[in-house]
């Protein structure tokens, strides 16, 4: 699997595990499922940005990149080059820009996208 150029990656966006909310320490299950892909293709994340974000709200880095499109996690912004259809996963749009924002999506597109296998 060709790495993009460093400015041609999609940016995927997760939660910090071990976030606080209510007095209380969590992980975000979504996100965890997205690491685990990483986990079994480590070569996954040579061909994206990965960025982790806290829990607590607004998230600056979503509203900058899909202003009121973006309120959940775990979210794959794609770049302008990236294929704007993939089978089995919906690509919506906010602010010009083109992102997939369901988990098992954003793994299918991945597993599309990258060569790897897909998940059943």
């Amino acid at each position: 699997m060709p790495t993009p150029p460093p400015d041609a990656r999609d940016t995927l966006i997760l939660l910090r595990p071990d976030f606080l909310d209510q007095g209380t320490r969590w992980f975000c299950p979504y996100s965890a499922q997205v690491r685990g892909m990483l986990a079994y293709y480590p070569e996954l994340a040579d061909s994206l940005e990965v960025v982790e974000v806290d829990f607590a709200r607004p998230r600056e880095l979503l509203a900058e990149l899909l202003g009121d499109g973006g309120k959940s996690l775990p979210v794959l912004v794609l770049h302008e080059t990236s294929p704007a259809e993939v089978a089995g996963v919906t690509v919506a749009e906010a602010q010009g820009r083109r992102y997939v924002d369901k988990t098992i999506e954003i793994l299918r597109y991945l597993a599309v996208t990258r060569g790897t296998s897909p998940p059943h």
